[in-house]
């Protein structure tokens, strides 16, 4: 999967931070950026360089940074990553945690399931502007601690808990696809710019067919110097001169040979027993 770190300057390659690295005053970012981190780093070496994910998305007009947008052959997904412990539940649109005192559901501030789904019908509106077709883009909404849990009724936003992110991953596999080379690519530069994708093209690691650079020729293997054995070596791996004359007649293998003089022993074993059991009871 190929990431971008967007922002104000345009695309970038998208640099890895360790989890709490926001300062321990931060407290809801650091969540946040775990968060992402975590969907992130699940994804990154799962999906092949046919997927592109653009972090911290900003659109023209917008107030608010988008996390993570998610394209790829089976279409696009808009994915806000979420630290938020508790239990919670949503119907449609309606979003309410459950109160640990009084053990009842109240309206939650903010409510994750709009904004997800007001950011994926932003980013919809802002390629349409642009006259790029896309298949509907999907709004999730992924919590990252294993402590969070989601009674959903109609959700109007996929919701994709901690231990369900194996179950996500296997249906971006199992879906058909919906989007060609083009169409992502298109998506890509709309979004991030142009310059996002040139990062990828520069580099060698990213010469494939996606790409749309010419493979590089492969590389001839290095012949490796064949070691001549020495004579000891090819002394004990010799035949003595009675076996190979005998086998120019007999066309035995070796382990024929073996196997006949084991036979012969053998039987020259029991008659020496035989005559020896006969002398003494004589």
């Amino acid at each position: 999967m190929r990431i971008i770190e967007c922002g104000p300057a345009g695309g970038k390659p998208y640099k890895s931070r360790p989890p709490g690295s926001a300062g321990n005053s931060l407290i809801p970012f650091r969540r946040k950026r775990d968060a992402q981190e975590t969907f992130i780093s699940f994804l990154a070496d799962a999906l092949d360089n046919q997927f592109f994910l653009l972090n911290n998305l900003s659109l023209p007009g917008q107030g608010k940074v988008s996390p993570l947008l998610l394209c790829g052959p089976i279409g696009v997904w808009a994915v806000l990553p979420s630290g938020a412990t508790g239990l919670f539940q949503v119907n449609e649109r309606t979003w309410e945690q459950m109160d640990e005192k009084n053990r009842v559901f109240g309206p939650s501030k903010p409510n994750l399931v709009n904004e997800v789904c007001a950011w994926a019908a932003a980013i919809s509106e802002s390629l349409a502007g642009l006259q790029i077709a896309t298949p509907p883009i999907e709004p999730v909404l992924f919590f990252s601690d294993p402590a969070a849990h989601v009674d959903s009724s109609r959700p109007a936003a996929r919701i994709v808990l901690a231990d369900g992110l194996p179950r996500f991953l296997a249906g971006l596999f199992q879906a058909r696809p919906v989007l060609d080379k083009g169409g992502i690519q298109q998506i890509v530069i709309a979004l991030a710019g142009e310059e996002a994708l040139q990062p990828y093209y520069a580099g060698l690691d990213f010469r494939d067919d996606y790409s749309f650079r010419e493979k590089r020729a492969p590389e001839k293997p290095v012949r490796q110097p064949v070691e001549t054995p020495s004579r000891l070596a090819a002394m004990s791996r010799e035949e003595p001169e009675i076996v190979r004359k005998v086998s120019r007649k007999v066309p035995f293998t070796r382990w024929q040979w073996l196997m006949l003089g084991l036979l012969v022993l053998t039987t020259i074993i029991i008659l020496v027993g035989l005559v020896f059991v006969i002398l003494t009871h004589a």
